[in-house]
């Protein structure tokens, strides 16, 4: 098995970009985009009326839930409907207690809100156990509440060493950030084994660590799961009175988003299908061939792993690329099995713009790392070169898998992505951005600098995965970060990272 190291051409180009990510690649595990009708019943129940004074107006009537423009809403409202209930007031709320809980990685909620006198909007969490613990000792986080008509919102920590013994500042427990009044604001948090950080719109306002190892049950936040609670609440003990005139009131949610760390794998294209056996790795001692297997589509091959023996079928190219990238950098594997197919067939390189004269090195060189990256057409002006020359890259290209053609066939649904300098992006987040055409698409290498390549693997991983990616969206000029894209794109740009790294 040959081991594609990348070209040297490069070095230069990545020596001084950093390796450091703001936070663990994640990939979207669960999310409530609140588009049906109803609540799903096997992750949500109304919350029930209790003597809590977060839960003293708690109904189940239908007045106070709705779902109206893809969110789901919850109210609070003067009680001038329920005769026979004695609360002057009615909130709705809803919870995932004992139905789903949510472990390590992070949450996002995006969410807005009525601002008014005694109104008390809030999502936050509880651990999830058979048993309630006697509060607070078990934890309770608070991604967001709002008080009253504060410019601000609050992110808080409770726990038996802040509550009971009064510990606040030790580390600091609240942070009170601004939000987008009016608006919709996304609030974040992320579980750790040793912290908890919190966000607003991406920014992190607030990280709250283990301190001293924990003790005096400084950080439960590692010993539960935790389950989510959104509701709208009227009225607090040491509160200013509700204001009836401001009242109904409304909290909006538009989705619940978790993520976890994503461990799968660093190849790019990721594979759609991947399972690793076990973390113990051994030593790559021999690659077989099995030629019986055959695939309808010619992109599409196997990798069966086992006791230092990989055994590969169908595409072999694609096969040895991804073989490559999975042994680390001292020549072990652990046993794993790998199915992968391509969603887009055309997933092509042209060189028309390329804004310096090619050599013949530079064309090897682009090969072996289309290969490496799964693309199979390049489109190329073979004017500039000898007979010689052509005849020896031609056949460089057979081998790899890859046709070359003089000139990109205009083709319905298939994309040409030509970046414009301009962008506030960088190339690699326009690509992959886009949505991914279903037949595939070219895109148009300009150089080999480091943001032209990161680009062309960017171009790799969303035309090898295709349309199904996920849906980005753009404001101010920036991606949404919490979109699925969003999350693939913070999950390929840490794949970057290894990548610039290792393989150059």
């Amino acid at each position: 098995m040959k081991r594609f190291l990348f070209f040297g051409l490069f070095l230069a180009a990545f020596a001084g970009l950093s390796n450091a990510q703001e936070h663990p690649r994640y990939a979207l595990i669960w999310h409530d985009e609140f588009d049906g009708p109803t609540l799903d019943s096997k992750v949500w129940m109304k919350i029930r009326r209790s003597t809590a004074d977060w839960a003293k107006y708690m109904s189940y009537d239908e007045r106070l839930f709705a779902f109206e423009d893809g969110d789901l809403v919850l109210r609070g409202m003067v009680n001038d409907f329920l005769p026979n209930d004695k609360a002057p007031f009615l909130t709705g709320g809803v919870w995932t207690k004992h139905k789903k809980a949510f472990g390590f990685g992070r949450l996002e909620i995006r969410a807005k809100f009525d601002v008014a006198e005694g109104y008390w909007p809030a999502i936050w969490m509880l651990p999830n156990v058979n048993k309630d613990l006697n509060w607070p000792h078990g934890g309770e986080i608070d991604i967001m509440e709002h008080f009253d008509i504060s410019p601000m919102v609050d992110q808080t920590v409770h726990s038996s060493y802040t509550v009971n013994l009064g510990k606040r500042n030790r580390p600091p427990q609240v942070a009170r950030p601004s939000y987008r009044v009016g608006e919709y604001n996304t609030y974040g948090m992320e579980r750790f084994y040793d912290s908890l950080v919190f966000f607003v719109n991406g920014e992190r306002t607030f990280n709250y660590p283990r301190y001293r190892k924990g003790v005096d049950g400084q950080f439960p936040f590692s010993q539960h799961d935790y389950y989510l609670i959104v509701d709208s609440q009227l009225g607090r003990k040491g509160g200013p009175e509700i204001d009836t005139t401001q009242l109904p009131v409304e909290l909006r949610v538009d989705y619940v988003r978790y993520y976890e760390v994503d461990t799968r794998t660093d190849v790019i294209p990721e594979p759609k299908e991947f399972q690793q056996f076990c973390s113990k790795k051994k030593k790559l001692r021999k690659v077989v061939y099995d030629k019986k297997t055959h695939f309808d589509d010619p992109d599409e091959y196997r990798i069966v792993m086992k006791c230092g023996k990989a055994t590969l079928s169908g595409n072999r190219q694609w096969a040895e690329s991804t073989l490559t990238q999975l042994v680390d950098e001292n020549g072990y594997i652990a046993n794993l099995e790998v199915r992968d197919r391509a969603a887009c067939p055309v997933r092509g390189i042209s060189l028309d713009k390329y804004n310096k004269r090619l050599t013949f090195n530079d064309l090897i060189d682009i090969l072996d790392a289309m290969a490496f990256y799964k693309l199979n057409y390049l489109q190329w002006n073979e004017g500039i070169f000898s007979e010689e020359e052509v005849n020896l890259l031609k056949e460089r290209a057979s081998d790899l898998g890859i046709t070359m053609v003089a000139a990109i066939p205009l083709t319905r649904n298939v994309d040409v992505a030509d970046l414009e300098d301009s962008s506030q992006l960088s190339a690699a987040s326009v690509v992959f951005l886009q949505t991914a055409s279903k037949d595939g698409g070219w895109f148009c290498l300009k150089s080999l600098e480091a943001n032209d390549i990161d680009a062309m693997r960017a171009f790799a991983e969303r035309y090898w995965r295709g349309g199904d990616a996920g849906e980005g969206t753009i404001e101010n000029g920036l991606p949404d970060v919490l979109s699925t894209a969003g999350s693939r794109l913070a999950n390929f740009k840490e794949k970057l990272t290894v990548h610039r790294e290792r393989f150059h």
